[in-house]
């Protein structure tokens, strides 16, 4: 089997979409058939972007919008050249679990920093580096309440209400219309069909 031109694809959607569990299952069927490839994520992914990762996630922090969002700027070009591009030099997938996407949506669109101005910002700071494909979980926010309801650990996203759940959804919704780097994914099946259409787009494959 072969990759289809795609050495770097993010995961992206609102909380509790079941992204890190297909990321996984994702993972495991790479090394199956040795497929060299790496897993990181976002705000994260290198020891300062990670430290970065606390404070921003941290609901006791009081950061600024515009502090917020330089933050994981900051620790995306930290993330990108220490992490990423290495990587894809080396001829290895990169799988992230979230990238410049979620920036555009839960700052610009639902924190109302504006999400043409993160675009902007991105292209200035990042040189408008993106994913080659993008697979975008979505289900109802009722749905994501229920699961939440499971995690031992909540960040200060997972804690608040479904309206901000449902401004998730549409953002990513309107980030996505018209994108042909998006594959949107009915998170709300079962784990297996998922996967299996995860896989089939992957690698072009009618399995």
């Amino acid at each position: 089997m072969q990759l289809k031109n795609n050495l770097f694809i993010s995961f992206e959607g609102p909380e509790a979409s079941g992204k890190s569990s297909q990321i996984n299952l994702l993972s495991k069927y790479l090394k199956s058939i040795k497929i060299s490839h790496i897993i990181t994520r976002e705000p994260g992914g290198t020891k300062i972007s990670e430290k970065l990762r606390k404070i921003i996630l941290d609901k006791k922090e009081k950061i600024s919008q515009t502090e917020e969002i330089l933050m994981l700027m900051s620790a995306r070009l930290n993330h990108i050249n220490n992490v990423i591009l290495p990587a894809i030099k080396n001829n290895k997938l990169v799988i992230t679990d979230r990238f410049a996407d979620s920036t555009f949506v839960y700052q610009g669109y639902v924190n109302n920093y504006g999400m043409i101005k993160a675009k902007k910002l991105h292209k200035q700071i990042l040189n408008n580096f993106l994913p080659s494909k993008t697979f975008l979980f979505l289900l109802p926010s009722y749905m994501i309440k229920e699961r939440l309801k499971k995690r031992k650990i909540l960040n200060k996203y997972d804690k608040l209400n479904l309206s901000f759940h449902d401004k998730v959804i549409q953002g990513y919704k309107t980030l996505a219309k018209n994108n042909k780097r998006f594959v949107t994914i009915d998170a709300s099946q079962t784990i297996d069909v998922v996967h299996n259409k995860i896989i089939k787009n992957l690698f072009n494959t009618n399995e």
